[in-house]
Order: structure tokens, then sequence, then C-alpha cells
């Protein structure tokens, strides 16, 4: 997908007349940080299997021990890390956090190594069950979901597109996004789009503005809105229990009629063009690339244009054929790729094949993030208001969830950008395996990581998932959850 400058520009809501003034739009009732109208935004990015740690790794002398940071800003671009170094042109507005925990991973009893940290990355919380076998189900909601909810709370123009769910992977296996059915109810696995024609469709349901829309699409609002009507002039006659029902289901209805009468009100909702192939349809990395181009371009039209504030990416694996690697990248490479696979003859290209892989994504990461920053607002560029959030499942090839490597680039009007930060690792262990010594300590738990980025997107609560957890050692105090990660917010 090529896209020339001025057609990106004006689908990005950047062409004359179209340009996002969130002091002029009504829209400011939030709290934007520290920056005076500055509209916070975030995307969060997914993928398994954690890093090379040697590779990822720069701590320049520091020990590796202790609470310490240093300015990224100083470091020339050669001396980055191999994984890393597609990062190195934003060093001025991009976090590196080392030495963290998932400290209710490493104390959750459901699922597989791998479940663990999916289901606790984003909720914060130790899961609810598991299920077949290896696979878990959360107990809270994850933070995108969260922030969705708390946003539209405090801004009645939001729409249900306020959050985005996309992914380059098949749904069918771990879960990172969980959100609340209804109130009350436990929370669910949330599907996220795999086509880009399938955001295209909700984002632009009257085309790309080059042929006459569909006149059944331009009534539907009121279509919607009558129906809508009509639930609230049965409920009367139903029991509780149809009640309940009938009222979830007209809610999605009103969703669905704002979100159409807020995108027709739009200026901004010129489309890019996108590329959308099926399983075989191409070559597979050809999809891959394309549908990974394709998502970030309407991933930028739906944070400069006000259509979206949160947008979530889960990648699956990256062919290994583009890491240097044959066969099974999961078994061959990954597990492999940890210290205590030293004596493995493969051990070296193993290491090799997984700093590949994650330098893959970050490099992703880069694409989104040069474009973001070439978008200018009110008060920097797209990107000083966008957190590109960068996690894992695990920390390493040995399943660990300690040193969980966090990764975050842009956001520099809330943040404080430009930092490489090591954290101590003092916590008592949450550990339920019997092997395991309760004095051992483990990493900060990143439970603090997530109440910072929930802080400076404007909601301040001051927990994320659950305030506390206990340790294992039964006498110690609970662990305190709360809070956001000392010198990370601006």
């Amino acid at each position: 997908m090529t896209l020339r400058r001025r057609r990106f520009l004006q689908a990005a809501g950047l062409g004359a007349g179209s340009l996002l003034l969130p002091s002029l739009s009504g829209r400011r009732s939030v709290n934007a940080g520290p920056v005076a109208g500055a509209v916070p935004r975030i995307v969060f990015c997914f993928a398994e299997h954690g890093v090379v740690r040697e590779n990822w790794a720069m701590p320049r002398g520091n020990p590796d021990a202790g609470r310490w940071d240093y300015d990224l800003a100083a470091v020339p671009d050669a001396e980055f890390s191999q994984s890393l170094a597609p990062l190195a042109p934003f060093k001025d507005n991009l976090i590196v956090i080392d030495g963290l925990s998932i400290a209710t991973g490493i104390g959750d009893p459901y699922g597989d190594g791998h479940a663990k940290g999916w289901n606790a990355a984003l909720t914060g919380a130790i899961a609810r069950e598991t299920i077949e076998d290896v696979k878990s189900n959360a107990s809270k909601p994850s933070l995108d979901q969260v922030l969705g909810k708390a946003l539209r709370a405090q801004d009645p123009l939001l729409t249900d597109l306020v959050t985005q769910e996309f992914g380059i992977y098949q749904y069918n296996f771990h879960a990172l996004l969980f959100g609340e059915p209804s109130p009350g109810a436990p929370v669910a696995r949330l599907p996220h789009l795999e086509q880009p024609k399938g955001a295209y469709d909700r984002m632009f349901p009257n085309g790309d503005g080059n042929t006459p829309p569909d006149p059944r699409r331009v009534a539907q609002p009121d279509v919607l809105a009558q129906v809508a009507g009509m639930y609230d002039s049965i409920q009367g006659r139903l029991s509780a229990e149809d009640r309940k029902k009938l009222t979830q289901h007209r809610d999605l209805v009103r969703d669905m009629e704002a979100r159409l009468r807020r995108l027709g009100g739009l200026s901004c909702a010129q489309p890019p063009a996108i590329k959308d192939y099926y399983w075989g349809q191409v070559p597979h990395w050809q999809r891959w690339v394309d549908h990974q181009k394709s998502f970030w371009d309407l991933t930028t039209v739906a944070l400069s244009c006000g259509m979206s504030r949160v947008v979530s990416m889960q990648w699956g694996q990256v062919p290994v054929e583009e890491c240097g690697g044959t066969g099974d990248l999961h078994e061959a490479y990954a597990h492999r790729s940890d210290p205590s696979h030293s004596t493995d003859p493969n051990y070296a290209l193993a290491k090799t094949v997984m700093t590949n892989y994650s330098r893959k994504y970050y490099g992703f990461v880069a694409q989104l993030a040069a474009t973001l920053r070439d978008i200018p607002e009110a008060n920097g560029s797209l990107l000083d208001n966008t957190m590109i959030v960068i996690l894992s499942d695990i920390a390493n090839g040995n399943h660990a969830h300690e040193p969980w490597p966090v990764v975050i680039v842009g956001g520099k009007n809330f943040l404080r950008s430009g930092r490489y930060f090591h954290m101590e690792k003092e916590t008592l262990t949450t550990s339920t395996a019997s092997w395991v010594n309760d004095n051992t300590k483990i990493g900060y738990p990143h439970n603090h990581v997530l109440v910072a980025l929930q802080q400076a997107m404007g909601v301040n609560v001051n927990f994320v998932g659950q305030p506390s957890i206990q340790p294992k050692k039964t006498s110690a105090p609970a662990i305190d959850l709360t809070g956001p990660m000392p010198g990370l917010l601006r």
C-alpha cells in the first residue's frame, strides 16, 4: 500500500479545515495531562515470547540491581542494542523499562506460562479459571477496555469506536483483551479484527467519498433510533431476566446509532487505501506486511480525527523464515534462546533468530511512530500525544515473568520520555510453587506502569486490576500494587 502524502494527510484529518482542535470541539472534559490542551491517546502492541535480554537491554555500565535511570537522548544511535535499534530515531521520545515483574502472573495458578502473561499483562490481576488445559479466562477487564469505558463516561461525543482492536493472527489461542459484556457479569474474551476491510467498514460506513453513499446506509441511524425506542416501549411487559437481555441489546443498537451519526459528522472521514487478503490469497509474509501497513494507516486516521483514543494490536508470530530460521519458531528457537539452554548446540542460532524476531516488531512500531511524528498538532505532533506501548506475555524463552521488558514510544506530553529505567528486585515472590523459597525476591510489579498509563490518559484511578497481592511468605504483609511507577509520569 502506497499513499500519496496529500491523500494520506486528508485521510488523517489534516487537510484544509479538518485539523482536530480539541479546545474548539467541546470535548475537553478530561484531564489532558501536563501539557495544556493535549489530548492523550494510546496504542497497545503485543507480541509473544519476550526478548533475548543480552541483545535487548542497554545497561551502559550500570549495575544489574537497584533502581536507576539515564538519558536515552545522549546515547548514539549506533550504540542502541540489536533489538531496540529500530527505535533509536525516536530516542528523545522513547522510554525503556527494565527490571519489572508481572507479579500477578507469577502468583497466578491458572493456565500455562504464556497464558499467565497474556492474562495479566493488561488486566493487572490473577485469572479466574483455566480453560482448555493451558489457556485462562481473566477476572478483570483489560486496561484498554477500562480506559474506553472511563473516557466515554467523561466525554459523551465518544462512541463505541473509542477503542479499536486489531490483530494479525487467528483468534484461536490465548487472549489479551477482556471486557464486561454487561455490568456485573464475568469478563469475557474480546475478539479482534484480523481483516483491515472489517475495520475500514466500521470506520467509513459510507465508503471513500468518491461515489454516492448507499441510501440504506444513510438512513441507518434513524432506523436504529426507532428500534431503540421500540425496545423502551415493551420493557414493562417483560420478566426481569428478559428485560436485562433486552437492555443489553438496546444499548448495542444505541451504540451503533451514535457511531454512525458521529462518523457522518467527521470532517476527516476520507479513508486511506488499504489492502485486504484472506489466507492463501497471497504469500503469507506479503499478507502480514500489507495488513500491518493498512492497520497502521487506519490507526492514524482513527487517532488523529477523534474516532478513537485507544487502539490495540495483537501480533502472532512473525514467520520464522523472516527471522533467519526454519521449522517451528516456538520450540526450536524461542525456548532455546534462554540462558538455561546455553549448552544446546543451537543456542547461538536461537538467540540470533529471536533477536531478529523482536527487532521485527520494534520495526513495525517505528513505522507507526514515524507517521505519527509527521502529523502536527497544537502541542507538537500526534506522536507527542500518543503512547505506543510494546508488551509481551513472558520475559524470555524460559517462560519467566521477570525481568519483563516494556517499551513506550511517544507520549512525551504526558510521560518523562527519553529515559531508560531500571527497577529494583526487592519484592517478595508471589509464586505458589512449592520449590520456590518464601524469601525469593522478584522485580518491581508491572501494575505500577499500568497505573501510570491509566493516569496519563486522564483516568485518575490509583490501581489497575487488583490493588494488592499476597506474597508466598504468609507472615509478610500484602504487596501494594497501587500508585504509578515513580518518575514515569511527566
